[in-house]
């Protein structure tokens, strides 16, 4: 009988494990594949010829719009007006609050945040010119956003 519940619990024990260790990777290679994006996609550069990356109807008329998926991250990029340099970015990634696991990335990328309520899921940055970006959870959407725009 002790033999029996030992077993049992060892092998609860080794699922929860193998559950806690597939979600450290699955966090990891989220970080690595928006770190990716941010770095193939940059504000006032022109916006690149990537495989995952399509033009799309635009939103504004004298912008052009583009649309992706990247290993399930939905991408959308917006250029300036009358331009094919990148103007915005919008990351969204479907599921539990990833907001800390990739904000390392997101900061390797673009700096450290200038601004951050931890507690919130929420971290902001703003420089020159009137650009901006924010990394935060929206909760009733269960959708973690990194977002780079000009306001």
């Amino acid at each position: 009988m002790k033999s029996s519940l030992f077993r049992k619990s060892l092998a609860l024990a080794s699922a929860l494990l193998l559950f806690f260790l597939a979600s450290i990777t699955l966090a990891a290679d989220v970080a690595s594949d928006v770190e990716k994006i941010l770095i193939d996609i940059r504000q006032d550069q022109p916006v690149p010829k990537l495989d995952y990356l399509k033009k799309a109807a635009p939103i504004n008329a004298d912008s052009a719009y583009y649309q992706g998926n990247y290993k399930g991250i939905e991408i959308a990029v917006e250029a300036h007006p009358n331009s094919n340099k990148v103007a915005s970015i919008l990351l969204k990634i479907t599921g539990a609050d990833q907001t800390r696991a990739i904000l390392p990335a997101v900061s390797r990328a673009i700096g450290k945040p200038h601004h951050s309520s931890p507690k919130n899921s929420q971290y902001s940055w703003t420089w020159k010119k009137y650009r901006t970006g924010s990394l935060h959870y929206d909760a009733g959407e269960r959708l973690t956003i990194v977002s780079l725009f000009y306001q």
